[in-house]
């Protein structure tokens, strides 16, 4: 995944910044890892930037979480 590519949600998120329910496809920003946890960043561009679980964006490709992974 590089930044730019586009990510759709596998179902509808609600913000937690802003409380509005985020539209259904962002741009991949970056991976980071938190307390063990894969996190995505999405710029959905007029809501601005959300984080999301792996498991709440569709993979585009198959080995797309390997891809993402961060190493220590």
């Amino acid at each position: 995944m590089k930044p730019g590519d586009v990510l759709t949600t596998t179902r509808p998120i609600r913000s937690q910044k802003t409380g509005s329910v985020l539209p259904r496809q962002g741009t991949f920003v970056s991976a980071i890892e938190n307390l063990g946890r894969q996190l995505i960043l999405v710029n959905f561009d007029n809501v601005g930037l959300e984080y999301l679980f792996p498991n709440e964006i569709v993979a585009p490709s198959p080995g797309f979480e390997d891809r993402l992974a961060v190493p220590c």
